[in-house]
């Protein structure tokens, strides 16, 4: 009866992997769940409980895949009781395991303050075990690395990435697909901290990785080239940027499609690219575009609308067009308000770019205006003390000398 009932539990754990690797979600919960009430007859004490774990794990990863990440963690935490009771030979293994997703799930939660520890008692699991894993490992050192990276702590991210490649690396190869995750994040790792002649090569060795394994038209080459683009425009090395820039939209536009979010902003890097070089004729029609896609994803009010407004007044204001700029502000600044509440940080920052253009055309009475109601409510935002105060009162300071150098003795 006993070999009957293990059989029975297991048979619909495999499919419910099965479905679930197949994305068919709904499938895969139910057969899960029929895995689960084989598993609870299971007379033999230990051997019952290993069996409830197994399929609260593989609950766990499905409700994770689908970003249900309070049932997730109810999962996993039941498999956390349920290895303490189990008889198994790898207990620190499986509790390893649990721990590492149990970190997971609390980051997509943002729960940060849980995060470092479960992913170190993961480690330290995996340490003590020399059955475990080493790609298990990897990935847990990836995971924590990650981590810190987001929370801009390089420092302590660099050798963790570095240790799980190593780890990789002699498992599968230097040239495998599995490494693609790694090399990325270390490139936007040395990226970020402006390391850009460690990053280079690193995004090197990632492109190749994903052409040969996935293709060269492939969206995620198109990601990775965005990167590199990015990289290279930090470095002010504009030419070699616009050209990967251009490839990824090509990229983004055949495959994804022109209204795909991705396609956007490929258009706004380069946009912005070609901004920052001064080339307005080429930036304006490109933000226009994005304009109009802006409006249809999202209205005519929202903050992204708003962004685009900015960016596209910006263009027209350096190429002296400051009747075309002067409507695309307000109409900015009236969307902010909107969103935002009249007496947001954001507020103040659209005040200052009408500010801006009004001092530019020698409107200082109105860029007098703007500059105060933005100063003010900077301050009562931000306090008194706070570097943005600090610089809009130079502006409004120098606002002042150009009104005082004007009056006739």
């Amino acid at each position: 009866m006993e070999t009957t009932e293990n059989v029975g539990w297991e048979n619909y754990l495999e499919a419910a992997h099965k479905a679930r690797h197949l994305a068919r979600y709904a499938d895969a919960e139910k057969l899960y769940e029929k895995a689960l009430a084989e598993a609870e007859k299971v007379m033999r004490e230990g051997v019952a409980e290993a069996a409830q774990l197994k399929v609260h794990l593989g609950l766990g990863d499905l409700y994770l895949s689908q970003s249900s990440f309070v049932q997730a963690e109810n999962s996993f935490r039941r498999a956390a009781a349920l290895s303490e009771k189990a008889l198994s030979k790898n207990a620190d293994v499986t509790m390893a395991v649990i721990s590492d997703k149990l970190g997971r799930v609390y980051r997509a939660q943002g729960k940060f303050s849980e995060v470092e520890a479960y992913f170190k008692r993961a480690l330290l699991l995996f340490e003590k075990e020399p059955a475990a894993n080493k790609m298990d490992i990897a990935e847990t050192l990836e995971g924590l690395a990650d981590f810190y990276r987001a929370l801009g702590k390089y420092a302590q991210a660099e050798p963790l990435f570095q240790k799980a490649l190593s780890i990789r690396e002699e498992l599968v190869g230097v040239d495998h697909a599995s490494n693609f995750n790694n090399l990325n994040s270390l490139a936007l790792l040395y990226h970020a901290s402006g390391k850009y002649q460690q990053a280079q090569p690193l995004y090197e060795r990632a492109l190749a990785i994903a052409e040969n394994s996935w293709g060269p038209e492939h969206p995620s080459v198109a990601t990775l080239l965005n990167y590199q683009a990015e990289m290279f425009r930090m470095m002010n090395e504009f030419e070699r940027a616009e050209k990967i820039h251009w490839r990824a939209l090509k990229i983004r536009q055949t495959h994804l499609g022109l209204e795909h979010p991705s396609t956007a902003q490929s258009l706004g890097n380069l946009a912005l690219l070609f901004h920052i070089q001064c080339k307005c004729d080429q930036a304006e029609p490109l933000y226009k575009a994005l304009l109009d896609i802006r409006i249809r994803d999202w209205g005519e009010s929202h903050m992204h609308v708003a962004e685009m407004l900015n960016n596209l007044a910006e263009v027209f204001q350096d190429q002296g067009r400051f009747a075309d700029a002067e409507p695309l502000f307000w109409r900015a600044l009236a969307i902010t308000q909107e969103n935002m509440g009249p007496e947001h940080t954001s507020v103040a920052k659209a005040l200052r770019n009408l500010a801006e253009l009004y001092e530019e055309q020698s409107n200082f009475s109105e860029a007098d205006r703007l500059y105060k109601w933005g100063l003010e409510l900077t301050e009562q935002s931000l306090g008194a003390e706070h570097p943005d105060v600090a610089t809009l009162l130079k502006q409004y300071d120098a606002l002042h000398q150009k009104m005082n150098a004007k009056e006739p003795d």
